[in-house]
């Protein structure tokens, strides 16, 4: 399909998505007030207590669907995405500007906290958000700013105390240290899990495109690995860490055992290491024969052409390799915390041991919001490096 009649198709995908966040914001209960931490919720629409703020949201879902409707360049697809995009941050703050009021009316102990129409807000927004994005094919930076928006807008309300309020925040308060040095430790996992896989699956995604005998091996060991369930792998490694940190005291010095950071990182590692691998591979052959004949020809020696050819030329489709490698890590490093490794999946496996909701979503909306940061700011790092006339080469081969 040709540009412009990618962009002037129907979006029935975004209709949907705006669908969607109508029948929310005006059949379903948007917040909900309980009187203590864990007893039962009970669901408020927005129409039975703030009106003005129903009609501030409702005004941007409309303006999404004037965009929708008409929007038949580049521009306005963007403008409708960006415009779906801040409706997360206006329902969040709309939600903790009336929270106080509402826990007043119930009690000292009342807790107020996002409701069914909330999320279904939310799902609707990101359903508008995705189908401006798939419009936007031919415009990374378009695309990044989609996700790294919303993200920036959120945490710019919840550093100014706009929704100190509500009850995830309280649960925040009650354990700010303890959360930001689990959130530490969970950026450090991720980072060095990706760091691990891009030192170990570039180079293998080139000697597999050198080989087929590198190739097939290595193909088929990550594949099966990517088969492992993650918390199967966890505890596949317990055993050998265990056996090793008892032969060798210095490992255990260094904290590797059978539990804690090490199988964790060596697990991440090892399901980074596919999509890493296999974008360098198809990155590499994906380069036309005639410009690596051009290379021969100018005198390049092998060397010259890895370095100044084949890597400048599939490095859009290496950092795709690398985004997905990093938006699988920071949702698997949740898992981390079963083996005693921390992170954010900390706060989500105490929530629901405590039957507190509140305590899940403290410890999964962050990993949510930084894996939408991260795959934003790689997309946009993809769109600096991607020269313009392999930017088609990019979006076949990277999806």
């Amino acid at each position: 399909m040709s540009k412009v009649a990618r962009l002037t198709s129907p979006n029935m995908m975004a209709v949907l998505g705006i669908a969607i966040m109508f029948l929310s914001l005006l059949l379903t209960g948007f917040v909900s007030v309980s009187e203590t931490r864990i007893s039962e919720a009970f669901p408020l629409r927005l129409l039975e207590f703030s009106r003005s703020s129903l009609l501030l949201l409702l005004g941007v879902v409309i303006l999404c669907l004037f965009l929708s409707a008409f929007g038949k360049n580049s521009t306005m697809i963007f403008l409708m995405g960006l415009f779906g995009s801040i409706i997360p941050a206006l329902s969040l703050f709309t939600t903790g500007k009336l929270a106080p009021e509402l826990a007043a009316a119930v009690g000292p102990f009342a807790r107020v906290s996002p409701s069914t129409g909330f999320w279904l807000t939310i799902l609707g927004s990101y359903i508008v958000v995705f189908a401006s994005w798939k419009k936007l094919e031919q415009s990374k930076l378009m695309r990044a700013f989609l996700f790294i928006v919303p993200v920036i807008a959120i945490l710019f309300i919840v550093m100014t105390g706009r929704i100190d309020e509500l009850s995830i925040m309280k649960e925040f308060a009650n354990r700010e240290d303890r959360f930001f040095s689990e959130l530490i430790r969970h950026l450090l996992i991720c980072a060095g899990a990706v760091g691990f896989g891009a030192i170990i699956g570039i180079p293998l995604g080139i000697m597999s495109v050198r080989s087929s005998r590198v190739e097939r091996p290595t193909f088929a060991f990550l594949n099966f690995i990517q088969t492992v369930p993650g918390v199967a792998l966890f505890g596949l490694l317990i055993a050998p860490l265990a056996y090793l940190s008892t032969v060798f005291p210095a490992l255990r010095s260094l904290g590797i055992g059978g539990i804690g950071w090490a199988p964790a990182m060596i697990a991440l590692v090892l399901y980074s290491l596919l999509p890493i691998t296999r974008n360098t591979f198809a990155g590499i052959q994906a380069i036309s024969p005639d410009t690596i004949e051009a290379g021969i020809g100018m005198g390049m020696s092998k060397a010259q052409i890895l370095a100044r050819i084949e890597i400048p030329l599939s490095l859009p489709v290496v950092l795709a390799g690398v985004r997905t490698a990093a938006i699988q890590a920071v949702g698997n490093t949740t898992m981390a915390a079963l083996i005693g490794a921390g992170g954010l999946g900390v706060f989500i496996f105490q929530g629901l041991g405590q039957a507190a909701m509140d305590l899940v979503l403290l410890g999964a909306i962050p990993v949510i919001m930084l894996a939408l940061f991260v795959d934003g700011l790689i997309q946009l790092l993809i769109g600096i490096v991607t020269p313009r006339g392999a930017r088609e080469m990019t979006d076949d081969t990277a999806g």
